[in-house]
């Protein structure tokens, strides 16, 4: 089965040997950057619903898009990036990355860990009437034959086929509730992905067998398409 991740807003470089790739929807990916080129920094700050600072800092992604371009999984760097911690895995295990790991985007549509993107800021919150769910959700039904293991937040799980879909959740109990406290959620993520690298596998022998934090396996919950992990001492 194939892992599916959600993109980062930040971004690092990070060195790499691999070889990289073109990605599959980058013709689409440059067509839609090329729309959000033509709005002024006003228009960006309104769109992207953000502080001035950030409007420029797009502004600038957006008119050097293509000129500077990183593998995905050497760029991303926000809190599952992190703890994916890339730069130490063994080569081995990047390889198993570079063939069963995808990540789900609002720009690029799906991305492999080798493909080569330009730093950019969007999601499907952006007020643009030309981004939005619709193309990509129909191209990656067709593309997703067989089940994936779901590790993408709300936002970009829309764009996977629910019927093909084994979703990891996790948990946590602080202070008397227990629910997905995002920052803890992301970080488990990227945990979960370092996991099946490490294991070369994803059976759902190994989906259900993590053990880290304190997470455990909650089999009354867990079902079919849902596999939950809850951190009761958190």
């Amino acid at each position: 089965m194939k892992i599916i991740i959600s993109p980062a807003k930040k971004m690092h470089k990070k060195s790499y040997t691999i070889i990289p790739t073109i990605p599959m929807f980058n013709e689409r990916a440059h067509e839609l950057a090329a729309f959000i080129k033509e709005y002024d920094v006003k228009g960006m700050q309104k769109a992207f619903r953000s502080s001035d600072k950030i409007a420029h800092e797009v502004f600038a992604m957006y008119n050097k898009f293509g000129e500077d371009t990183h593998p995905a999984l050497f760029l991303y760097d926000g809190l599952q990036y992190k703890n994916i911690d890339v730069s130490t895995l063994q080569k081995k295990e990047i390889a198993f990355l570079n063939e069963n790991l995808l990540i789900a985007d609002s720009l690029y549509g799906l991305l492999k860990p080798t493909d080569l993107i330009s730093p950019y800021r969007l999601d499907f919150n952006t007020k643009f009437s030309f981004v939005n769910t619709d193309f990509y959700q129909e191209q990656l039904k067709n593309l997703l034959i067989s089940p994936v293991v779901n590790l993408c937040s709300k936002e970009f799980s829309v764009l996977l086929p629910p019927e093909k879909t084994i979703t990891i959740h996790f948990l946590q109990k602080i202070k008397g509730i227990t629910k997905s406290y995002s920052t803890y959620t992301k970080m488990e993520r990227g945990r979960f992905v370092r996991y099946l690298a490490k294991k070369g596998d994803t059976s759902l022998a190994t989906l259900i067998s993590y053990s880290n934090n304190g997470y455990t396996l909650d089999n009354k919950k867990s079902t079919e398409h849902n596999i939950i992990y809850t951190a009761l001492d958190f």
